[in-house]
């Protein structure tokens, strides 16, 4: 079974046809194919020479800056997208993580890292007054979270890689916290979602029209709005579609502002002898 490194540590094995955007990142080219064996391809890279050299993987190429240009793609093109430098390298990194969100889906993934400025070897360095760094940016995870959050990823997974065993009482006691022992990681691993997990799951079983179709109704039910001929449309839709009582639930739960609205559901569905689940 082939063991992924780096950023390809969080992209699970999948025969699915999946449309994947890889944003240089050359040296994972060869695992991405391997590991999702299906999926569309797109590489973007600055290298005119890559598309000859990986030409056996049946890769689609754009052979141009990221940095610089506009993809011609549009919006919600990708399930996922993969690349190391969104953070590090990118000239406006706000933007550049907003424009790559843009082409995912509504449940569609980032995946790349980071260089974390909290390590204890940036640190030390910094203390003997020597800061090698010219081009790549680091951060510390707040920061990270804070432009992911602000790029509209609502769900944020990190995970370590690069880590030391380098002493650190020195820095804890200057005052530097540890969460999630962070001053000795090097570099972070991220994967962040366009849905929170629980929606992702809830949008990955319906097409987008059923769930837009749902989530109209339900809100009619919720406003008063011809509230009993909405609740036989509603209930007709999960005969037709094959709506099962306990995602209809979580979809009510997910879509209804008012909480204490929820028991017209409760009480309408019990009525019909439907027992949905809101806790």
């Amino acid at each position: 079974m082939l063991e992924s490194r780096g950023m390809l540590k969080l992209i699970a094995p999948s025969p699915m046809p999946l449309r994947v955007l890889m944003v240089e990142s050359l040296s994972y080219v060869g695992e991405l194919r391997a590991i999702l064996p299906s999926a569309s391809i797109t590489v973007v890279t600055c290298d005119r020479y890559a598309p000859i050299e990986f030409e056996e993987l049946d890769l689609d190429w754009i052979v141009d800056d990221w940095n610089r240009t506009s993809l011609p793609f549009d919006d919600g093109t990708f399930d996922l997208i993969v690349g190391e430098d969104f953070f590090t390298l990118a000239h406006e990194p706000y933007d550049t993580l907003r424009d790559f969100g843009r082409l995912l889906t509504d449940v569609g993934e980032l995946v790349t890292q980071y260089e974390n400025v909290r390590f204890v070897g940036v640190l030390e360095q910094l203390r003997l007054g020597f800061y090698p760094e010219r081009r790549r940016r680091l951060y510390a995870k707040p920061e990270v979270v804070r432009l992911l959050n602000d790029a509209l990823f609502k769900q944020i997974n990190f995970t370590p890689e690069s880590s030391s065993t380098a002493p650190i009482d020195q820095w804890l006691d200057f005052g530097f916290d540890n969460f999630s022992d962070d001053l000795r990681v090097k570099t972070w691993l991220i994967r962040a979602g366009r849905s929170t997990a629980e929606v992702t799951a809830l949008k990955q079983c319906f097409t987008p029209k059923i769930r837009a179709e749902l989530s109209r109704l339900i809100h009619r039910i919720e406003y008063d709005i011809d509230r009993h001929e909405n609740f036989d449309r509603l209930f007709e839709l999960c005969d037709r579609e094959m709506i099962f009582d306990d995602y209809l639930s979580d979809f009510i739960k997910s879509v209804v502002a008012h909480a204490e609205r929820l028991e017209i559901f409760e009480r309408e569905a019990a009525a019909r002898g439907i027992d949905l689940n809101f806790d």
